[in-house]
């Protein structure tokens, strides 16, 4: 199956997406509304694509004017074919950093938090725009409020998330925007 990129450097690139039920590709429409929402917030931005699947939403985010992305994805298999979807960077004048981590959001947030103690590395990674579609049936909120430690300051974090399940909240998080498309509800926030 392939995936269209909508907008920027990138417009009517395809990318492809396994055909398993690990991944749920977010659709053509949901992607544009999400980025009518949030475009104001993506230039010059410093993306996560967390539970990155085909990387569509990061993707998306570089054409559209980010700076930099960094992808996260588990399975084996999608991250094979998420490695050949960033090769669109290589074959593009798109001056972006790109780095794929192969490994899941948790595990990662524990490694670097590891390597910030023992002081093998400055920083914590930190972002302006976060992305989180993490499987429906595995919502793994403690994840993500512990990525929500990971965004900066006025940054913004883009959920899907079941519609079926109560709306994901924190108390760092004010809500910019939520809709519901029939088994999804894409929540929008900005760090306060």
């Amino acid at each position: 199956m392939n995936i269209r990129l909508i907008s920027g450097a990138l417009k009517n690139h395809k990318i492809t997406a396994p055909n398993s039920r690990q991944t749920h590709p977010m659709s053509e429409r949901i992607r544009g509304a999400i980025f009518n929402s949030i475009q104001a917030y993506v230039p010059n931005a410093r993306v996560l694509d967390a539970f990155a699947g085909t990387g569509a939403l990061g993707l998306e985010a570089l054409s559209r004017g980010a700076s930099s992305a960094t992808f996260i994805e588990k399975n084996r298999l999608t991250q094979k074919i998420l490695a050949e979807n960033l090769q669109i960077i290589q074959k593009t004048n798109l001056n972006a950093p790109v780095k794929l981590i192969r490994a899941g959001i948790s595990g990662w947030l524990n490694s670097t938090s590891k390597q910030f103690a023992l002081g093998e590395i400055p920083n914590l990674p930190t972002f302006n725009l976060i992305f989180a579609d993490p499987p429906y049936y595995d919502p793994q909120f403690p994840t993500i409020e512990r990525l929500v430690d990971r965004l900066e300051p006025d940054g913004v974090l883009v959920l899907s998330q079941p519609a079926s399940l109560e709306d994901f909240s924190h108390p760092q998080l004010s809500l910019l925007n939520s809709k519901t498309y029939s088994a999804a509800r894409i929540i929008i926030f900005k760090k306060k």
